[in-house]
């Protein structure tokens, strides 16, 4: 048995044995944007009635409610342009007008909680949005806001990581995947932007290489290892330096995953990795019809 057809067969385990029920709601988006990420890689069809239908029990149910301001909404909308949802996801980034933000200008939850991982549930989305529909009228905000949780997080989150706190390499691994997304789904024409979450990303990823190790957690591992292998695909970094750690971690998940059921946060990251793990990074596997805009 091939090991592509046993990690399929772990895929469609986690959905019908563990499925959403009684996760909390940012790991159900993770899981829903993991099934999105592998369907493009795949250019398959196979997930998107899964997606859709779970997104239509949250729509129904209110779960996604855009007058809460929860910034896992904004995660949500990343799913719903998987599955060709527009409408929904413009309705989302209604959100982006009333969401908090603390004095230096970026996204918060309704806590006022300062953390990079912002960039994965919220700044990506709204890339993705003013990309497809806003007409990129934000694209500043959204650079703003970048520049403003470096300037705010970074340098304090960076030390602790390297002091082996893991809740700063999870902040970190969760910054680095949202800046590499931010990256996949702007116009790569304003080159300054690109340019700066760009030199973002790669000093991100350059902390986590020396801290990932301390991590505690395996999905963490994973969004790191996701992070790195999009990063090469793209030519963001050197596949040379990063990529076979991150295959490494991938690998040794995937001889635990595929004999064991996981939780819906390990499996969601595990199926995120695994959707970059499959793509061809000996090239720039890059363009409008792989997932970016400007190149094809």
């Amino acid at each position: 048995m091939s090991k592509s057809f046993e990690i399929k067969g772990y895929i469609n385990n986690v959905l019908k044995e563990i499925g959403l029920e009684g996760a909390d709601a940012f790991d159900k988006a993770l899981l829903l944007n993991a099934l999105g990420k592998l369907e493009a890689a795949e250019h398959s069809d196979e997930y998107k009635g899964i997606i859709a239908g779970e997104l239509e029990k949250l729509i129904h149910d209110n779960t996604i409610s855009m007058g809460e301001n929860d910034l896992v909404n904004f995660m949500y909308g990343n799913a719903c342009y998987s599955v060709g949802k527009n409408e929904t996801a413009v309705n989302i980034a209604k959100q982006t007008e009333t969401q908090p933000r603390n004095e230096a200008g970026y996204f918060t939850d309704n806590s006022g909680i300062k953390c990079l991982c912002t960039a994965f549930k919220a700044l990506s989305f709204y890339m993705n949005y003013e990309t497809k529909d806003g007409g990129k009228e934000h694209y500043n905000d959204i650079i703003a806001q970048y520049n403003a949780l470096y300037n705010d997080c970074f340098e304090d989150v960076s030390k602790a990581a390297r002091e082996g706190d893991s809740k700063a390499v999870k902040a970190l691994a969760f910054f680095a995947a949202g800046a590499v997304d931010t990256l996949e789904v702007m116009d790569q024409a304003l080159y300054e932007i690109f340019a700066r979450i760009r030199d973002i990303f790669k000093q991100t990823i350059s902390v986590l290489n020396e801290t990932v190790d301390s991590a505690d957690s395996e999905a963490i591992k994973l969004i790191y290892a996701y992070a790195v292998l999009k990063g090469c695909r793209m030519k963001l970094i050197q596949t040379e330096k990063y990529a076979s750690k991150a295959e490494e971690i991938f690998e040794k998940a995937t001889d635990k995953h595929v004999a064991d059921k996981s939780g819906v946060a390990v499996s969601a990251a595990y199926i995120t990795a695994y959707s970059e793990y499959i793509r061809n990074r000996d090239y720039q596997d890059y363009g409008r019809s792989n997932g970016g805009v400007l190149w094809s």
